[in-house]
């Protein structure tokens, strides 16, 4: 996980690979943090393909610091 804030716009919709690279983990360690419930996508009934807004990958990172 990064250490600096991610700096993704928080209106913004991110692929899985980008947000892994904003998070700075891997695809596995991203589907962890959905099965935890700390992050979750915009369209949850697809997925196969999900899409991540900006402000849920800022706040998965405020909440997984604070852990």
């Amino acid at each position: 996980m990064r250490e600096l804030v991610p700096t993704c716009d928080p209106e913004g919709v991110y692929s899985v690979k980008r947000t892994c690279a904003e998070l700075g983990v891997s695809y596995k360690t991203l589907r962890k943090y959905k099965a935890s419930g700390y992050i979750k996508p915009l369209n949850p009934d697809n997925a196969s393909r999900p899409k991540y807004s900006g402000q849920s990958i800022i706040d998965c990172w405020k909440l997984l610091t604070t852990l």
